[in-house]
Parts: structure tokens; C-alpha cells; sequence
């Protein structure tokens, strides 16, 4: 490592070479424990952290098949846009209170096999469960003693279907925020951008793929026959892929156990304070200089006791719900953008489908199966399949030039004028009602996707990682009192997917069975996408 030497004699460090040596010290400790931990403590590999993120496959692949299919379920076993779209809110209501509790209780998880991990297993093994029963549940129902044509009331198809789908919306959300945590985890903060990008970019793969399968008139070959719908197969893929996901991201990197980390200094992650101490202490630390030989002494000793208060000792529940209501401003302000950009995200893709088969393709969901309005309709949800399978493109393929954009303008110009365009690209949709804007829309909607799964995470890593919420006029940052979670902010962030949905669910439908057409979704979209750019001037970027 090459380092400075003054005219005096002395070695003068710079923060990453004093950064790079307390890594390396982490790195060698941990390689010689009982179990090897040395990879929290150096880069990871373009492969690593493509199997690290694997079961985003799974997340996108289920996203795929949940947006592009549920709807058309739901409304075929005879439900109203009303009460379809109210359905909607069981899960994300569930999940708003109970996904930050639970990414809270990971971060004190004390097992042998980490925090994380046995997390996102449970999770993982309930989203598997409502991939199996959504797409059977009219078919089990008639089976339990539903008749073809019973009136709307109590059917075991109806409760059976709604059962799965709040499976797979609260698992796969909950998931989603906890397995995002377990990715920064194992990374050092260098790595945080290059995991959460590759993240976006190995679950647009999955998404992808879902989205072209269910582009794809099934029933017209043997498989598709065999299975018995498009629905069946296209779930029966997703458990596939969700179980390959998950087993290879939970064999992908141990986690160190909460008790053993409490006990070895060494094994904690480097916070800002233990960094700052450590700076001041050794911004010229020199045991010797002897020819052209430096010894530099790394004496971690002084910042122990920071490093056990700020990285260990996870808020407990009470201490979590006090700093739900006490959050800081920056926080809150992130929160809202989030919240408002999952407002339009959740209006384009809940309803998407539905939009493109009856206002583009002018098909009719509940015409007579034979009639060419139902046919129309089946035409226009795999037309807005296709159109998807763009969207999921264009963000993964964002994602991949993320990194340098960042570099190149800073955060707060791609992240305002991402979502800027796509509120352009919502409205032009809407206003047109033709094919081409299914895929301009789309376009614009990946861009947003790419940004909102991302960007936000990495801000919150960076508050954790200054221990600091804003910054004075003279650009200090300013030390933030409050122990806070980075399991359950993050957490926290991504439930703010499940407050959107709630909104949405309770409101949309009404409005689309009052209107009469779906256009409405669209104009929604170029809204909330619109005042989330607004909001995201106000969010505190600090010196990213």
C-alpha cells in the first residue's frame, strides 16, 4: 500500500489507506476463527454478488406474475373492480405495521445461523405456499363444493384465491426490504452501490422472463394443456425459480452470530464513529521507520467501545416504535418520495394489464369465454405482458449504467429527472391509448424502477454509515442521538411499497367502476410520479 511520507519522517495516511487497514485487519481475524468470515471484510466479485442477489430472480419472477395475472383472476372469479382492488389492501395493511417489526426482530436475532437468513427462509417458505394455492384456488374451491354458477357470496375459490395472493404480496414485500439488508450486510460499504444495482439488474433477468412467459398463449401447446392454464404454468415456474433463488442466496455468505460478534471487536462492522476516533488517533501513526521500511500500527482499542454501541446493541421494539413517530427529517422526507413514487409505480402495474385488454385492445374479461370481446382482452393482457417484459429490460439494463451516472452528475439529478420522465411517459399513455405507448410507458416506468429500488437504500446506508441525518451549513455532519435499526429503516423504506398499496387499493377501484375505463390509472401514475420528483429536491443527499 502505498503511502506519504512527510519532510519530517512521518507516514501520513489517507482515509482510505487507513479505511483499507483496518479491513484488512477485520479480514485476516475473521479468516482464522472456527468459521471463515473473512469475506465481510474485502470486495466481492461480479459473480459473488450475482449469486449473493440470486433470489431477486425469484422476487421479479413472482412481481411478473403477481402484476400481470392477479387481476385477471381476481376478476374472473367474479369480483368488481371495487371489491378486487379492496382485496388488494389486506396484505400491504398487514404488512405496513408488522414487515419494519419484523426487519426490526432480525436485527436481535440471536441463532448460530445469523439474522438474516432464517428470515428470509420463513419468508421464503410462505411466499412458496401462496405461489401454490393462487392460481388452484377456483379449482380447489369447486372441489370443496363451489358451483359454476353461485351467485357472489361465500365461496371457498374466492377465499382460497384471496389467501394466496396475501401470501405472496406480504412475503415477497417483506422479503424484498429484509434480503436487501442481508445484501449490505455482507458487503463493505464500498459494495453497497454495486450489489443494490446488481440486484435490479439480476431480478430484471427474472422479471424478465416472467413477463415473456406470460406473453405466451400456453394453452395452445401440450404443456400448456397438461398444466391447465396460463395462470398454473406460469406460477408453477415462479415456485421453481423462487426456491433456486433462495437456496442460492441463503448458501451464498455466512453471517457472523449476534453473540460472537459481541464478543469479538473484530468481527463488528467498521462504523463512522469508530472511524472518526481511529482517524484522529492514527491520521499519522508511526512505531518506526528503518530505510525504506514503515511499520504502521493500527490501534483499534480507542473506538472498541463506539464500535459495540453503534453497531450491536439493535433498538429494541418499544425503541422502534418510538422512532417510527420520531423519525429524522430526512428520513421522513426520503419516506414520502418513496411513498409517493410506489403510488405511480403501483398504478401502472396492478392495473397495466387490465388497462391495455379493455382501453387498448377493447376486450371485455367477463364476455362470454367464446365471444371475440373475451378474446380481445386475453390478446391485450399478453400485449401488456410484452409491454412489462420492456419495462423490467429497460430497468435492468439501467441499472447497469447507474454506478457511472452517479459518478458522472451525482445522485440528485438522476434521481429527479428519472422520475420526472416517467411521469411524461405515464401521461403519454393515457392520452394516446395506443400500442406504441404500452411500450414508451414501460420504457419510462424501468428508469423509475431501476432508481426507487435502489437509490433510496443506498442513502439510508450512507446515514447509517455517518451515523448522521443532515448537515450543517459549513457541510459537518451532524451526529444523530437516536439508536437507530438499519434493518428496520430499511425495512421501514420499503414498507412504504405497502402504505402505497393500501392507498391504492382502497381508492382505484371505486374510481375505475365509476369512470368506467382504466385511463384513469395512467393519468394516476403521471401524477404521483410527477409530485415524487417534486419531493425528491428536498431529500438530503449530503455529499453523494
Amino acid at each position: 500500500m502505498a503511502v506519504e511520507t512527510t519532510k519530517s519522517g512521518q507516514v501520513h495516511v489517507s482515509d482510505a489507506q487507513l479505511m483499507q487497514l483496518m479491513l484488512q485487519k477485520r479480514f485476516h481475524h475473521a479468516k482464522h476463527q472456527r468459521k471463515d468470515y473473512s469475506h465481510l471484510f474485502r470486495p466481492k466479485s461480479r459473480w459473488e454478488l450475482i449469486r449473493l442477489t440470486l433470489l431477486f430472480v425469484g422476487i421479479q419472477f413472482t412481481y411478473a406474475a403477481q402484476t400481470a395475472f392477479v387481476t385477471p383472476i381476481l376478476l374472473a372469479i367474479g369480483l368488481s373492480h371495487t371489491f378486487m382492488t379492496m382485496t388488494w389492501a389486506f396484505s400491504p395493511a398487514l404488512g405496513f405495521f408488522c414487515a419494519p417489526m419484523i426487519a426490526s426482530i432480525s436485527d436481535q436475532i440471536r441463532l448460530e445461523w445469523g439474522r438474516r437468513r432464517p428470515v428470509l427462509l420463513t419468508l421464503g417458505v410462505g411466499l412458496i405456499l401462496g405461489l401454490l394455492i393462487l392460481p388452484h384456488g377456483k379449482r380447489i374451491g369447486l372441489t370443496l363444493g363451489d358451483l359454476e354458477d353461485q351467485p357472489i357470496g361465500f365461496r371457498w375459490g374466492i377465499m382460497l384465491t384471496v389467501l394466496g395472493m396475501i401470501l405472496i404480496d406480504f412475503n415477497v414485500e417483506t422479503c424484498n426490504g429484509v434480503a436487501r439488508t442481508y445484501f449490505m450486510d455482507m458487503c463493505i460499504k464500498e459494495d453497497h452501490t454495486r450489489v443494490l444495482t446488481a440486484a435490479v439488474m439480476i431480478g430484471g433477468l427474472g422479471g424478465l422472463t416472467g413477463y415473456i412467459l406470460g406473453s405466451i398463449d400456453w394453452s395452445l401447446t401440450n404443456i400448456g394443456s397438461l398444466v391447465g392454464s396460463n395462470e398454473a404454468l406460469v406460477f408453477a415456474a415462479v415456485v421453481i425459480i423462487v426456491i433456486i433463488g433462495l437456496v442460492a442466496t441463503l448458501t451464498s455468505f455466512r453471517e457472523v452470530p449476534l453473540p460472537l460478534m459481541e464478543q469479538d471487536e473484530l468481527l463488528k462492522p467498521i462504523s463512522a464513529a469508530a472511524f472518526e476516533v481511529e482517524k484522529r488517533r492514527n491520521k499519522s501513526a508511526i512505531n518506526s521507520i528503518s530505510g525504506r521500511q514503515s511499520i504502521i500500527q493500527i490501534d483499534t482499542s480507542s473506538s472498541l467501545k463506539l464500535i459495540n454501541e453503534d453497531i450491536v446493541q439493535s433498538p429494541g421494539i418499544k425503541t422502534f416504535l418510538r422512532n417510527f413517530f420520531r423519525m429524522p427529517k430526512a428520513l421522513g422526507i426520503l419516506y414520502f418520495t418513496q411513498f409517493l413514487s410506489h403510488l405511480g409505480y403501483l398504478s401502472y402495474c396492478l392495473y397495466f394489464t387490465d388497462f391495455v385488454g379493455r382501453q387498448i385492445f377493447q376486450g371485455d374479461v367477463t364476455a362470454p369465454e367464446n365471444s371475440q370481446e373475451f378474446r380481445l382482452y386475453n390478446e391485450g393482457v399478453r400485449f401488456g405482458c410484452l409491454g412489462m417484459a420492456i419495462f423490467i429490460l429497460s430497468s435492468s439494463v439501467y441499472s447497469i449504467f447507474l454506478e457511472w451516472l452517479i459518478r458522472k452528475f451525482g445522485i440528485k439529478p438522476i434521481y429527479v429527472s428519472g422520475l420526472l420522465l416517467n411521469g411524461i411517459g405515464m401521461l403519454v399513455a393515457a392520452l394516446t391509448e395506443q400500442r406504441f405507448a404500452v411500450f414508451v410507458c414501460s420504457f419510462t416506468m424501468g428508469i423509475e424502477y431501476s432508481i426507487i429500488c435502489s437509490l433510496p437504500f443506498l442513502l439510508i446506508s450512507h446515514y447509517h454509515m455517518k451515523n448522521s441525518f443532515e448537515m450543517t451549513n459549513t457541510l459537518q455532519y451532524v451526529t444523530c442521538t437516536q439508536k437507530r435499526g438499519f434493518g428496520a429503516d430499511i425495512s421501514m423504506l420499503s414498507s412504504m411499497l405497502f402504505l402505497a398499496q393500501i392507498l391504492t387499493s382502497l381508492t382505484i377501484g371505486s374510481i375505475i367502476d365509476s369512470t368506467g375505463t382504466t385511463t384513469c390509472v395512467m393519468y394516476s401514475a403521471s401524477l404521483f410520479s410527477g409530485l415524487a420528483a417534486l419531493s425528491a429536491t428536498r431529500i438530503v443527499y449530503m455529499d453523494l
